[in-house]
């Protein structure tokens, strides 16, 4: 398992009740992983403690939080039962160790998350597009940390948008990740979520009836992405923007 991490702290391990800081880490090392790798091995914690800790003790009620640069939430994790089996120094830097710990089973299965959770936590913005700039088998992790953060930073399931037309390109859609990615994008700017399922977007839809008037939905090259996401998904898609008073534009 390869130890990296940039010197800023990404990640809390908090009591959840509380919001007391446990540990501040630079980098969470075997909880990301492979969507059918759902059992994670041991969890090396590149970080410190805020105050001393019993090697050997479980730690109960913790919540696993994501932080920007500012030190503001932006992602969270129940993790519920921490062990802490052992430290480690890193090698020839002082500072630079950590635990290695388990968290009994929980994993995450977007393994390309950690990367881009840094990614926003680094306080650029989001920019339009950038998502399609990461290889699609990863568009699933970047619509997994949409989502996460969206609800984290207190969003709603809901359309924030004004403009009446919404536009989505087609040959960015590459998949079902993809199309969800485009979607929020368009309807609520970048790093927007507006659904990640059918179930989720019926919520969305249903949240912003009474937020302002229908919306157009242009959805350009459509049989590209319908070949890719598949002519079942896309035609369900159009049936529940439709059935919430969207007018779905194809060209």
């Amino acid at each position: 398992m390869t130890i990296s991490g940039s010197d800023v702290p990404l990640y809390r391990l908090v009591e959840e009740e509380s919001g007391r800081v446990i540990i501040a880490a630079r980098e969470i090392n075997g909880f990301f992983v492979e969507s059918d790798d759902v059992e994670s091995e041991d969890i090396l914690i590149l970080g410190s403690a805020r105050e001393p800790l019993r090697l050997g003790k479980d730690l109960t009620d913790v919540e696993l939080r994501v932080v920007n640069s500012a030190g503001e939430a932006i992602g969270s994790y129940y993790i519920g039962r921490v062990g802490l089996r052992s430290t480690f120094e890193g090698k020839g830097c002082v500072g630079e160790g950590g635990f290695v710990a388990t968290f009994y089973g929980h994993a995450c299965p977007y393994v390309a998350a950690g990367a881009i959770w840094r990614r926003w936590a680094s306080g650029s913005p989001i920019a339009k597009g950038e998502w399609v700039e990461y290889p699609v088998e990863s568009h699933d992790s970047w619509l997994h940390v949409v989502q996460n953060s969206w609800f984290e930073t207190g969003h709603a399931a809901k359309r924030y948008g004004v403009g009446e037309i919404c536009v989505i390109d087609g040959r960015q859609i590459l998949g079902e990740s993809s199309f969800y990615c485009a979607l929020g994008e368009s309807v609520n700017g970048p790093g927007g979520y507006f659904g990640s399922t059918l179930d989720g977007l019926a919520d969305c839809l249903a949240s912003s009836q009474n937020s302002g008037a229908p919306f157009e939905l242009v959805w350009e090259r459509f049989s590209d992405a319908q070949e890719r996401m598949g002519a079942l998904l896309a035609a369900s898609a159009i049936d529940v923007l439709r059935e919430f008073c969207v007018n779905v534009a194809l060209r």
